[in-house]
């Protein structure tokens, strides 16, 4: 209501669609995110460009949304998380060695983001490379020992590696810190094989997310 109330206001806002539009894919509410953002781009249209394909991306569908994330990149080829919404894209729609490639060159990008290794690792892991996988996992719980790594990348490589207790454990962890984009964890594709877990349901339940 107060995005609604925010567009309102400013119905010139760019921001104010594309923020409510994550929020709204983060619901999985899909047409009306995609809406959401479409109408950020027409008001700024330099802007938003991979926001609209990370939306495409969660509501699975791939092939728009490799095709936008390739003109975000026209833009700014080193983008990273453009270049991970085109391999998320790739992956999902089929093409697993490509897809990882590009996320490979997000993490190149940024590789001090542990957002960037776990969710390589966690697409190694989908792929059967399950050591390679649980060595990346090392790493990032050896960095958490002395700073802060996200419950909710962590989150990442156990949902890969089909760990489903402990990647809950995890959510649930980053819902109580507030880390990471956990209002999106309903519509989130990696985290779609968890949905079926009754802790997993609890947990969207304990944040009013279970029906909508």
């Amino acid at each position: 209501s107060a995005f609604r109330r925010a567009i309102e206001l400013g119905p010139g806002a760019a921001d104010a669609f594309d923020y409510y539009g994550r929020l709204l894919y983060g619901m999985g509410r899909w047409d009306e995110s995609i809406a959401m953002v479409l109408r950020a781009q027409s008001l700024d249209p330099l802007a938003h460009r991979n926001d609209l394909a990370s939306a495409l991306l969660r509501a699975g569908r791939y092939d728009e949304a490799r095709l936008r994330a390739e003109q975000a990149l026209e833009l700014e080829p080193e983008y990273d998380r453009a270049r991970a919404t085109l391999g998320w894209a790739l992956f999902l729609g089929g093409d697993q060695r490509a897809g990882l490639r590009e996320m490979q060159r997000a993490q190149a990008i940024a590789p001090h983001s542990t957002l960037w290794m776990a969710q390589v690792a966690q697409a190694q892991a989908m792929m059967g490379d399950v050591q390679t996988a649980r060595e990346a996992l090392a790493r990032l719980e050896e960095r958490a020992v002395t700073g802060y790594v996200s419950p909710y990348h962590l989150a990442y490589v156990h949902t890969g590696l089909g760990d489903v207790d402990r990647a809950t454990s995890l959510l649930e962890h980053a819902v109580a810190q507030r880390a990471g984009p956990a209002y999106a964890i309903k519509g989130s594709f990696l985290f779609a094989p968890l949905r079926g877990h009754p802790r997993f349901q609890a947990l969207l339940d304990s944040m009013g997310l279970r029906d909508g």
